[in-house]
């Protein structure tokens, strides 16, 4: 009988990225089985969601014959956690006893169970090519870190699908990280080395997986230069390949501020506070913009809510002047400005040009650009 046996921890620490990637509930019964295939002294597994696939490898401690076998994969991932420490060996069918099912034996007989098997023909090779171009190669976790400093500006708005992912820029002014929803931007520029390259929109699923686990990993990311469609990211043990977003990303650039007319200097944790104290009077429906004004020469915060009442919060950063003009009042949500201040590292300022154009934070973290546009009050 072709078996293979495997430590149960290691079996559970592979099938992390995987089981992140499949979904709970699919009409396509494979997708949510993954693909085992023993070769010498190696396992590989591999699971899909069509948009998304995994694969890793895992040394063995027994095995015997060279196969493959489809197998359900939240069940195999709940045996390897139970599994522990302890062996985990699967014995695979005889090739004339298609459909039955498989054996999974914990231990020297502790805990046994039968999974039921599906084809190996049914499971999905649509992302199996084309990743032959290396594009860049990231350290010390740097892709998932530059990620997470731009994905809480992912858009969720499906009308606009060009927006639900990060664009990864590689063009003649360096290479950066964008994500905006129309209403704020991040950019993260983590190389000023130039490039020649149509750029890549990242999925949020496919952000969400890499960002989590990658984070800390070296990461090499391939492709084929010249069609944007999809990436092979490998590092932490994983290849990880993806479909990208098929659609041109808006000219970011454009709501970029090129000048400044006044500068708020602001002190992050006293902001948060700030806001956190005037969201007390408001509602999810209304009451999310808060005003910025002018109080005996220092910053302060209002809020009104039509149900509430009003809240009003001073700080001890000073109201900017420039030539003896003092800058007029201005208005956010509240809710997207107070990401972008937890997302900041150290204090921050915010730049202004006119009440009405988009502002720029800047923070202690020189790679990175945040915008924000204004809000009527």
């Amino acid at each position: 009988m072709d078996f293979v046996t495997v430590e149960g921890r290691t079996l559970k620490h592979a099938l992390r990225p995987i089981v992140d990637v499949i979904e709970r509930r699919d009409t396509i019964p494979i997708l949510g089985y993954l693909r085992l295939s023993l070769s010498g002294s190696t396992l590989k597994i591999e699971g899909t969601d069509l948009d998304i696939t995994v694969i890793t490898w895992i040394d063995v401690i027994d095995g015997k014959g060279e196969w493959t076998i489809c197998l359900d994969s939240r069940t195999l991932d709940g045996i390897a956690g139970v599994a522990g420490v302890m062996p985990v060996r699967i014995e695979r069918p005889a090739e004339d006893k298609a459909g039955e099912n498989a054996n999974i034996i914990l231990g020297d007989g502790d805990a046994s169970y039968e999974l039921p098997t599906l084809p190996v023909s049914d499971f999905p090779d649509i992302l199996s090519s084309g990743f032959d171009s290396a594009i860049d190669k990231f350290t010390n976790g740097q892709l998932a870190a530059c990620l997470n400093k731009v994905d809480w500006c992912i858009s969720t708005e499906e009308t606009r699908y060009y927006l639900n992912g990060v664009f990864w820029e590689i063009g003649s002014s360096g290479r950066r990280f964008v994500a905006t929803d129309g209403h704020r931007l991040s950019t993260c520029c983590y190389s000023p080395d130039p490039g020649n390259n149509p750029g890549y929109i990242i999925p949020r699923k496919t952000v969400a997986i890499l960002t989590k686990h990658l984070a800390g990993k070296d990461v090499e990311v391939f492709g084929d230069l010249g069609k944007p469609t999809a990436l092979e990211f490998r590092g932490g043990g994983f290849v990880i390949r993806s479909k990208m977003i098929d659609g041109t990303y808006p000219d970011w650039r454009r709501v970029v501020p090129k000048t400044s007319e006044f500068t708020f200097a602001m002190k992050r944790v006293e902001l948060i506070d700030a806001i956190n104290r005037s969201a007390v009077i408001s509602s999810k429906e209304r009451g999310r913009a808060i005003r910025f004004h002018n109080h005996e020469g220092r910053i302060a915060i209002e809020r009104k809510s039509p149900d509430y009442g009003t809240a009003k919060v001073k700080t001890s950063a000073a109201w900017p002047t420039v030539d003896k003009r003092a800058a007029p009042d201005f208005g956010f949500n509240g809710g997207y400005f107070l990401d972008i201040a937890r997302n900041c590292e150290g204090d921050l300022s915010v730049e202004m040009t006119d009440a009405g154009s988009p502002f720029k934070i800047k923070d202690a973290d020189p790679t990175m650009t945040r915008i924000i546009m204004p809000m009527r009050v």
